[in-house]
């Protein structure tokens, strides 16, 4: 591909290339969803971007070879080991969101428990203070 017009054995190239990124990404959301901190989760997102960049690109590309070699790349494409692939990818990256919004509400409960602590703890201290009486014996 060196020569900017795509050959008819790129394609194939194109493909294969398309389907170890789609492999690759799996492996990152199955090591996302094994993390126990949600903090540990950004060099992951930053590859799993780098996959989806990588990965338009590649579509973009097939889109072209398509163009200048319309052949059934369904043939070619095996779709259902590749639909399989998709929907394994999409039920880790919906559990990694689902994980992600139960960890937020978790965190929002405990900044209004704390919020209201400090404020229990404000009115608490505006209070006047009873005044202690000294006894003369």
């Amino acid at each position: 591909m060196a020569n900017e017009r795509l050959q008819h054995s790129d394609g194939i190239l194109l493909l294969q290339k398309k389907r170890a990124l789609l492999r690759r990404w799996d492996v990152l959301a199955q090591q996302q969803l094994a993390l126990s901190h949600l903090d540990d989760t950004l060099p992951l997102l930053e590859e799993k971007e780098d996959c989806l960049e990588n990965l338009q690109r590649i579509d973009s590309l097939l889109d072209d070879w398509d163009q200048s070699f319309p052949t059934q790349l369904d043939e070619i494409l095996e779709p259902q080991g590749l639909q399989r692939l998709l929907e394994k990818i999409s039920r880790a990256e919906q559990e990694f969101a689902r994980r992600v919004a139960q960890e937020r509400n978790v965190t929002i409960t405990e900044i209004k428990t704390l919020l209201q602590q400090l404020s229990y703890g404000a009115v608490k201290s505006n209070r006047p203070q009873p005044r202690r009486r000294k006894t003369i014996f």
